[in-house]
Protein backbone atom coordinates (compact mmCIF):
# COMPACT_ATOMS: atom_id res chain seq x y z
CA UNK A 1 0.00 0.00 0.00
CA UNK A 2 2.79 2.40 0.91
CA UNK A 3 4.47 1.61 -2.40
CA UNK A 4 1.34 2.70 -4.27
CA UNK A 5 1.15 5.98 -2.35
CA UNK A 6 4.79 6.73 -3.10
CA UNK A 7 4.31 5.83 -6.75
CA UNK A 8 1.26 8.11 -7.01
CA UNK A 9 3.19 10.96 -5.35
CA UNK A 10 6.13 10.71 -7.74
CA UNK A 11 3.91 10.41 -10.79
CA UNK A 12 2.09 13.57 -9.66
CA UNK A 13 5.40 15.41 -9.22
CA UNK A 14 6.58 14.35 -12.68
CA UNK A 15 3.28 15.44 -14.26
CA UNK A 16 3.54 18.86 -12.57
CA UNK A 17 7.09 19.34 -13.84
CA UNK A 18 6.34 18.41 -17.43
CA UNK A 19 6.32 21.39 -19.78
CA UNK A 20 2.96 22.65 -20.93
CA UNK A 21 1.86 25.01 -23.71
CA UNK A 22 3.27 28.56 -23.81
CA UNK A 23 -0.17 30.10 -23.21
CA UNK A 24 -0.58 28.03 -20.02
CA UNK A 25 2.88 29.10 -18.87
CA UNK A 26 2.03 32.80 -19.41
CA UNK A 27 -1.27 32.40 -17.56
CA UNK A 28 0.46 30.69 -14.61
CA UNK A 29 3.18 33.36 -14.48
CA UNK A 30 0.59 36.17 -14.53
CA UNK A 31 -1.31 34.47 -11.74
CA UNK A 32 1.87 34.10 -9.67
CA UNK A 33 2.77 37.78 -10.22
CA UNK A 34 -0.70 38.90 -9.08
CA UNK A 35 -0.42 36.71 -5.98
CA UNK A 36 2.97 38.16 -5.06
CA UNK A 37 1.77 41.75 -5.54
CA UNK A 38 -1.28 40.99 -3.37
CA UNK A 39 0.95 39.54 -0.62
CA UNK A 40 3.11 42.69 -0.64
CA UNK A 41 0.10 44.80 0.32
CA UNK A 42 -1.06 42.46 3.09
CA UNK A 43 0.68 44.38 5.90
CA UNK A 44 -0.74 47.66 4.62
CA UNK A 45 -4.26 46.25 4.79
CA UNK A 46 -3.76 44.38 8.12
CA UNK A 47 -1.14 46.18 10.24
CA UNK A 48 -2.32 44.56 13.49
CA UNK A 49 -1.81 41.05 12.14
CA UNK A 50 1.69 41.88 10.89
CA UNK A 51 2.63 43.43 14.26
CA UNK A 52 1.39 40.32 16.10
CA UNK A 53 3.38 38.08 13.76
CA UNK A 54 6.50 40.23 14.30
CA UNK A 55 6.15 40.00 18.09
CA UNK A 56 5.54 36.25 17.94
CA UNK A 57 8.52 35.64 15.68
CA UNK A 58 10.75 37.77 17.92
CA UNK A 59 9.77 35.79 21.02
CA UNK A 60 10.28 32.50 19.17
CA UNK A 61 13.77 33.60 18.08
CA UNK A 62 14.65 34.54 21.67
CA UNK A 63 13.46 31.13 22.89
CA UNK A 64 15.44 29.37 20.16
CA UNK A 65 18.58 31.36 21.00
CA UNK A 66 18.26 30.56 24.72
CA UNK A 67 17.68 26.89 23.95
CA UNK A 68 20.70 26.79 21.66
CA UNK A 69 22.87 28.42 24.33
CA UNK A 70 21.68 25.89 26.90
CA UNK A 71 22.34 22.94 24.59
CA UNK A 72 25.77 24.31 23.65
CA UNK A 73 26.70 24.71 27.33
CA UNK A 74 25.38 21.22 28.11
CA UNK A 75 27.37 19.68 25.26
CA UNK A 76 30.52 21.55 26.31
CA UNK A 77 30.11 20.34 29.90
CA UNK A 78 29.50 16.80 28.69
CA UNK A 79 32.59 16.91 26.46
CA UNK A 80 34.63 18.32 29.32
CA UNK A 81 33.55 15.52 31.66
CA UNK A 82 34.16 12.90 28.95
CA UNK A 83 37.74 14.03 28.34
CA UNK A 84 38.54 13.94 32.04
CA UNK A 85 40.93 16.84 31.80
CA UNK A 86 40.01 20.44 32.45
CA UNK A 87 39.30 22.29 29.25
CA UNK A 88 39.87 25.58 31.02
CA UNK A 89 43.00 26.60 32.90
CA UNK A 90 42.61 26.73 36.67
CA UNK A 91 42.19 30.27 37.85
CA UNK A 92 41.65 31.97 41.14
CA UNK A 93 38.06 32.96 41.64
CA UNK A 94 37.53 36.73 41.53
CA UNK A 95 36.61 38.47 44.76
CA UNK A 96 32.95 39.10 45.36
CA UNK A 97 31.76 42.02 43.26
CA UNK A 98 34.79 41.92 40.95
CA UNK A 99 34.59 41.03 37.31
CA UNK A 100 36.84 38.18 36.11
CA UNK A 101 40.08 39.19 34.44
CA UNK A 102 40.13 39.29 30.66
CA UNK A 103 42.91 36.74 30.27
CA UNK A 104 41.12 33.99 32.20
CA UNK A 105 38.67 31.96 30.20
CA UNK A 106 35.51 31.14 32.17
CA UNK A 107 33.74 27.78 31.85
CA UNK A 108 30.41 27.81 30.01
CA UNK A 109 27.30 28.56 32.04
CA UNK A 110 24.78 25.77 32.39
CA UNK A 111 21.94 28.23 32.81
CA UNK A 112 21.13 31.14 30.54
CA UNK A 113 21.81 34.59 32.02
CA UNK A 114 18.14 35.33 32.59
CA UNK A 115 17.71 32.31 34.92
CA UNK A 116 20.55 32.98 37.35
CA UNK A 117 19.65 36.38 38.78
CA UNK A 118 20.68 35.80 42.42
CA UNK A 119 23.87 37.32 43.76
CA UNK A 120 26.15 35.27 46.09
CA UNK A 121 24.72 36.90 49.23
CA UNK A 122 21.21 35.79 48.23
CA UNK A 123 22.37 32.21 47.71
CA UNK A 124 23.78 31.82 51.26
CA UNK A 125 21.50 30.04 53.71
CA UNK A 126 20.39 32.25 56.63
CA UNK A 127 21.31 31.12 60.13
CA UNK A 128 18.54 29.51 62.12
CA UNK A 129 18.75 28.80 65.80
CA UNK A 130 17.81 25.52 67.45
CA UNK A 131 14.19 24.47 67.18
CA UNK A 132 12.15 24.48 70.40
CA UNK A 133 10.29 21.24 71.01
Amino acid sequence: MMFLLRLAFWILVICLLLPSSPSDNRRHMASAERTVSDMRGFCQRNPDVCEDVRITMTSMLVKLRNGAEFIQAWLAEREKSREGSGAFPPAAAPAEGQAPSRGVRQPPRLMPNWQDSLNPADKRMPWRGPVQL
